[in-house]
């Protein structure tokens, strides 16, 4: 119910108390007065407000962990890996704690409350050891969480020249969900990935990469421009990330544009496979439709949703997210990062 009438009513009692309606009690040196009714409401007033302002600090904490990354059973994650636990509610400093533990006891490191109050996280002084086993410690309230993870390995130098498969049949589609209807028809169903060249002393890597087709033996598609990626960050070596860049899939014969493609990944040590590879860009599908159907219609039936593409700012592009646990190194296959295409 509104409080307001209910200010209403007690304006209108108050009024009602008039001083001819005061009763005064002769044998008292200080009669009642209209301002001593008054201050006796107010003094009261107060102190229901005090008692309201205890009852809320005295709330119970209930919030609880709802995640903790690096996972439990994580295995090649970053020596430079931020630690994050997200809770279920907002809490202070003093209701939380998260901490990390490794081969040569607690680490140290900056622990930083989010805005939000829905979470911790710990980066730590100095880069983690290789091929080590750390324990996440996280608590909130009354809920804790422990969580184990192993650091990438020793770093890899021999892969230059590599050419790595990434079958899209063969991914996890986060999104988009329509992307199962579009496999069957997409003829450069692989993306290539070639290792150019690895610079220790600057900590960069650098990528190529093409569509890919079966035709019959996989081979670079000669359709399609190569795309060339500038040089990455390798000081996490062997895990890298290059992009974004743009590129090309042929789609029932159709020239379909790929905006911000990015691929990231970690080395196997003996380098026969990229390993938690993930592919991110934006697809363009403005110029498709399904029967009469603008591709961008027909998607929402799926769950899907068309954003503005990065290229121009209008709307008709899907935001792209596969993940694969390994694409595997093609030993038959060699880009060529200046093809000039001839179709």
């Amino acid at each position: 119910m509104s409080p307001r009438p209910l200010r209403l009513l007690a304006l209108l009692a108050l009024a009602a108390c008039g001083k001819d309606s005061v009763s005064i009690n002769e044998d008292s040196d200080a009669p009642a007065t209209d301002s001593a009714v008054e201050g006796d409401a107010d003094a009261d007033s107060d102190a229901d407000s005090d008692t309201d302002s205890d009852s809320d600090a005295d709330l119970p904490c209930e919030a609880e962990i709802i995640s903790v990354t690096p996972e439990d059973g994580d295995v090649e994650v970053a020596v430079d890996a931020t630690i994050v636990a997200l809770f279920s509610a907002e809490v202070t400093e003093a209701d939380a704690s998260l901490s990390l533990t490794g081969p040569d006891g607690l680490v140290g490191g900056e622990l930083t409350m989010m805005s939000s109050g829905l979470g911790l996280s710990f980066t730590p002084s100095a880069p983690l050891e290789r091929d080590a086993e750390y324990t996440i410690s996280a608590e909130v309230c009354e809920d804790a969480e422990v969580a184990a993870f192993t650091t990438l390995g020793d770093p890899v130098s021999d892969v230059a020249g590599y050419t790595y498969d990434v079958n899209l049949a063969d991914v996890t589609w986060n999104s988009p969900k329509s992307a199962s209807l579009l496999i069957g028809s997409i003829e450069t169903s692989h993306l290539l990935f070639m290792v150019e060249t690895i610079d220790t002393d600057a900590g960069t890597i650098e990528l190529v990469g093409a569509a890919g087709w079966d035709d019959p033996n996989l081979e670079q598609y000669p359709c399609a421009s190569p795309i060339n990626f500038d040089p990455a960050d390798f000081t996490s070596n062997p895990s890298f990330a290059v992009g974004p860049a743009d590129a090309t899939l042929v789609v029932s014969g159709y020239d379909v544009n790929v905006w911000d493609l990015g691929m990231s990944g970690t080395f196997a040590e003996d380098g026969e496979s990229i390993l938690n590879v993930q592919i991110t860009g934006m697809l363009d599908v403005r110029e498709f439709t399904v029967g009469s159907v603008e591709a961008c219609d027909a998607v929402i039936f799926l769950g899907d949703k068309c954003v503005a593409c990065p290229n121009d700012g209008v709307e008709g592009c899907l935001e792209v997210d596969a993940t694969m646990d390994a694409a595997y190194y093609a030993p038959t296959v060699t880009l060529d990062p200046d093809l000039v295409p001839e179709c």
